[in-house]
């Protein structure tokens, strides 16, 4: 319910997201940081608004008193506004005049859709069989022994396929313009709905925006209009299809055609109140991250004690590939392997629910209050000065790294552990591009024949020689003139 406090907290967030909007100009779509914030206003301040409004829906709400709510929404608020003072005021720059001879840089440009397509078409098709991407498991059951869980294909498909269809879209985009927006992001959305995962859907469309906006296509308001509808009408029928057929018919090992006779069902009793009313229990519950936070915060007040650094270091050794330390799951206890399951045990909760931490709900059991005003503290200067250096130009691997930044906002309900995992997969392809690229520099010092292949001139940034899709034209779109009217720094 909306209390005095509550009130109070959403009053510091809105004020918070309002002086980043002026710091950035307004700028959104290119700034992961800005996107985390907003994330972040979404699981403490927007959900305390639609728990207000549609009461007893949350089962989370079971667990904790609104007197706790209160007292945790105003110190989650406070944190809030130290990220984003911390974090205008690294990213905030006057205003710069682009210069005519800036030197022309290709961005996502300069990629092979062949090559996109080559990378995720495995990992779709796997997800579609029940081999590739599937559905997070509560602490206790991601501990089980479920072989269809397992392998190489489901931690590729687990970490890339929604990036790589990101980027592949966002390619088109650029190529092609916005005209193509609506069309591309329904395909999108269309293949990853095989998942059956609500997030993969939102994650993807968002990360398309994302690296197209880095090349100045951006939607117009209609259009992104549209897209809310569309990406929300996928996101529905996912929750309808669960209701209708259950959740298991998105377990590992269950195969496209079962899933996609789901997904049909669930589409055809999409307007039944049962679909309804499963659809509204899921947006109500699914974005309460305060109760984990206010949980640990209640228990640090009574006899709980903080957690220290030791979940960070636990973090830090999962974060190495199984290739390299095969034995990293087998010889750890769950509480070594998953950062919610120790804090849970540290401070009585259940390991049998599937919380949000969130990263600052998390932060918390660190230290408590002071440690998560550190954590805050930190996490925007981190932010903001890596995303200074992605924004400093628009070379490709500079993009890529952008739009994994974007992934790690997005995935800001799900804790730091998550967070640590998804920068793994940024910084491998960015690595790739990097060394891709100096060696293709090493040729041509040589003075070797022009044999840049196509990942090479990935790497690199360089346009298709000739036959390929995209031309020197600027893409046919609006959003053209701002990224003449724009700099490339941030």
């Amino acid at each position: 319910m909306l209390t005095v406090s509550v009130a109070i907290g959403l009053a510091i967030q809105v004020t918070s997201v309002v002086m980043v909007h002026l710091a950035i100009r307004g700028d959104w779509m290119r700034r992961p940081g800005a996107l985390m914030l907003l994330v972040a206003v979404l699981f403490h301040g927007v959900t305390e608004v639609m728990q207000s409004l549609w009461p007893g829906r949350n089962f989370f709400r079971t667990y904790v008193g609104q007197e706790v709510i209160d007292d945790w929404v105003l110190l989650v608020s406070g944190a809030i506004a130290v990220y984003a003072c911390t974090y205008a005021l690294v990213v905030r720059q006057p205003r710069v005049r682009p210069t005519s001879h800036a030197k022309p840089e290709a961005g996502l440009e300069g990629l092979r859709l062949p090559w996109l397509l080559l990378l995720v078409a495995p990992l779709l098709v796997a997800t579609w069989q029940g081999k590739g991407a599937v559905q997070p498991l509560a602490p206790v059951n991601a501990g089980a022994d479920i072989p269809e869980r397992g392998g190489v294909l489901v931690d590729l498909a687990g970490e890339f396929l929604v990036p790589v269809m990101a980027i592949l879209a966002a390619v088109v985009l650029v190529r092609w313009g916005t005209r193509w927006m609506l069309p591309v992001l329904v395909v999108e959305s269309a293949l990853l709905a095989m998942a059956g995962t609500r997030a993969m859907i939102v994650f993807a469309a968002v990360l398309t925006l994302v690296g197209a906006a880095l090349h100045g296509v951006r939607p117009s308001r209609k259009q992104f209009a549209m897209l809310m509808v569309m990406v929300a009408a996928f996101t529905a029928l996912i929750s309808s299809t669960r209701a209708v057929a259950g959740r298991e018919v998105f377990d590992a090992g269950q195969g496209g055609g079962q899933r996609l006779e789901a997904l049909i069902d669930g589409a055809w009793e999409l307007h039944t109140a049962k679909s309804r009313e499963a659809i509204l229990d899921d947006v109500v519950y699914r974005f309460d991250g305060n109760v984990f936070g206010a949980l640990v915060y209640d228990s640090l007040r009574g006899s709980g004690q903080p957690v220290g650094l030791a979940t960070v270091g636990n973090n830090l050794a999962m974060l190495v590939p199984s290739v390299v330390a095969p034995g990293k799951v087998g010889g750890r206890s769950l509480e070594q392997r998953s950062e919610e399951a120790y804090i849970d045990k540290a401070h009585g909760l259940s390991q049998h629910v599937d919380w949000l931490p969130t990263i600052l709900g998390t932060g918390v059991a660190y230290y408590g209050p002071f440690g998560l005003i550190l954590v805050a503290l930190l996490l925007g200067l981190g932010v903001g000065f890596t995303e200074r250096f992605a924004l400093g130009s628009r070379n490709t691997t500079r993009v890529v790294l952008t739009i994994g930044l974007g992934q790690c906002a997005l995935l800001y309900g799900s804790g730091p552990q998550t967070v640590i995992t998804t920068l793994r997969m940024v910084v491998a392809i960015a690595v790739l591009m990097f060394v891709v690229a100096w060696l293709s520099q090493r040729r041509t010092a040589k003075g070797g024949s022009d044999l840049v292949g196509p990942l090479q001139r990935m790497a690199v940034g360089q346009r298709p020689r000739s036959g390929g899709l995209h031309s020197d034209r600027r893409p046919r779109s609006g959003g053209a003139r701002h990224a003449e009217a724009r700099p490339a720094t941030p």
